[in-house]
């Protein structure tokens, strides 16, 4: 495998593990980005950054350290107490978006297929199932090629439906508009919505930064992934701004986007959602039973097999509830692991020890 194609891998990989259902539906872009009008262009640009850098250094830490725990590298950030109070949180977080994504699939199966919102959960926690308990080794792969593919998709359906004249107004529409917002002020919106995607990245980004050698790999995949995925949210942002008196009550925006275009178009870019959804939930199922079984194939189709039951479970929430009530939390909170990765990077280096006591010198 050459340079160039691991590092389209390891972005690909990065996008999809974030791009699931609360981006490509674009609930998550309607209330962190789209509420604020024109400002939320300043607010994604906040994110792009924050996403690029953050994409790149979790995975070159991951890489340096080689750790099996990710817990070695929350610690790292954030000190022992804090790292651990990091580490279990972010175990938690996993689980709750895994849920969103299992709620998502139902949303978007019953809002198209007309199959009702049970049949569209199942289909997708029988087809996550599978694929977890088969241990598929080419599971970074599978995202990889996926990730592009879920952006472009998104980006057609985004600037397919820009119209000068609707986005001119939406200015003063939004602020007639009872939207929901994630927080009080644009800015702070960018903030919050990297450190929500941070948190539950971590751990995968650690991870895939550990199965490589060369660092220019994982500094130009977590930059070029952090880039695409933003792209890919800024086209899905002036869609749905262009259309928002239609939109801003919808739970999945972007569907009746596509269906505006065409309607073999909605129904091609409704399987692109589950695609997206399918990634991102396998790749949270595969983090957290990876991370609890410590190789102990018994033990982790167990997890696996709990996890799913779970997810469908706790899928009969609204989707569209629980990315309003649980995200911009998690985001204030992640937060404090973002400071502690700024220090790490640009005041005080230190040295990472991994639970293995193998100490790496990080400079």
């Amino acid at each position: 495998m050459n340079n160039t194609f691991k590092i389209i891998v390891l972005a690909g990989a990065f996008v999809s593990f974030i791009l699931g259902a609360g981006t490509a539906t674009g609930q998550e872009i309607l209330q962190f980005f789209v509420s604020f009008g024109y400002l939320g262009i300043g607010a994604i640009i906040i994110a792009t950054v924050l996403h690029m850098w953050f994409g790149a250094y979790a995975m070159d830490v991951g890489l340096k350290l080689k750790a099996e725990d990710s817990k070695d590298v929350f610690i790292y950030f954030c000190g022992k107490y804090l790292g651990l109070f990091f580490y279990w949180f972010a175990q938690l977080f996993i689980l709750i978006v895994f849920v969103v994504m299992i709620s998502g699939a139902g949303a978007t199966v019953s809002e198209h297929f007309g199959l009702g919102v049970v049949a569209g959960r199942a289909i997708m926690a029988i087809a996550v199932l599978i694929t977890a308990l088969f241990r598929l080794e080419t599971i970074i792969n599978i995202l990889g090629i996926a990730g592009p593919i879920i952006v472009l998709f998104a980006v057609i359906v985004g600037i397919g439906n820009f119209d000068s004249a609707g986005f001119l107004q939406a200015g003063d529409i939004v602020k007639e508009l009872n939207l929901s917002k994630a927080t009080t002020d644009w800015w702070q919106a960018g903030f919050i919505y990297s450190s929500f995607v941070l948190l539950v990245a971590l751990p995968f980004l650690a991870n895939l930064g550990k199965g490589e050698v060369k660092r220019s790999n994982v500094i130009i995949g977590g930059n070029l992934g952090g880039l695409i995925m933003l792209i890919g949210v800024f086209a899905i942002y002036i869609g749905i701004l262009s259309n928002i008196e239609q939109l801003h009550t919808k739970a999945i925006p972007t569907l009746v986007l596509a269906d505006q275009i065409s309607p073999a178009l909605a129904t091609i870019y409704s399987i692109i959602l589950l695609i997206a959804i399918y990634t991102t939930a396998v790749g949270m199922l595969w983090t957290v039973a990876k991370q609890f079984s410590k190789d102990n194939l018994s033990k982790y189709r167990i997890i696996v097999v709990a996890l799913t039951i779970l997810g469908f479970f706790g899928g009969l929430f609204p989707f569209a509830k629980i990315i309003d009530l649980v995200y911009p939390i998690v985001g204030y909170i992640g937060l404090i692991l973002m400071v502690g990765m700024l220090y790490r990077q640009f005041i005080n280096k230190g040295k990472l020890e991994s639970a293995t006591s193998t100490t790496v010198n990080i400079d």
